[in-house]
């Protein structure tokens, strides 16, 4: 994996938000880059809640839905993402399993959400600090 040249930040309060277990990578991950952890599995959905848990903390990291990370940037606060690599889908978990084994890194395996659809698998690559979110339009008829 590559990592940057210049030294890894360290963050004092860092805020976790997921719901799952977090794989031994992101963990050691996590703790490189932050003093303190403070794990919650989902974020308020009400600006002056989420401004009020966010206050506290330098960093938020997790799977965070683009619209709070444009509300948690627009905080000046950090935004941080596991950058997840989607490897395939198969038909079966063993399959699933087996291309996982390959890949020779950590990762998840998705089960089906419907009945006939593909177990989806994915691997852990690294922290993703986001910088800045860009909204482009164009025209789509133009008086």
């Amino acid at each position: 994996s590559q990592v940057p040249s210049q030294s890894i930040i360290k963050y004092k309060d860092c805020l976790l938000v997921t719901r799952h277990k977090l794989l031994e990578e992101q963990e050691k991950d996590l703790n490189q880059i932050c003093e303190r952890i403070t794990k919650i599995e989902t974020l308020p959905n009400d600006l002056n809640e989420l401004k009020k848990l966010v206050d506290f903390y330098d960093a938020v990291i997790g799977i965070i839905p683009l619209p709070f990370q444009v509300q948690i940037l627009q905080m000046k606060k950090n935004v941080i993402l596991f950058y997840m690599e989607a490897l395939g889908a198969t038909k079966s978990k063993a399959e699933a399993e087996e291309l996982l084994k390959k890949s020779g890194r950590e990762g998840v395996i998705l089960p089906p959400s419907r009945e006939g659809e593909s177990y989806r698998v994915s691997v852990y690559k690294g922290l993703l600090r986001v910088k800045n979110i860009v909204v482009e339009d164009e025209f789509i008829i133009q008086h």
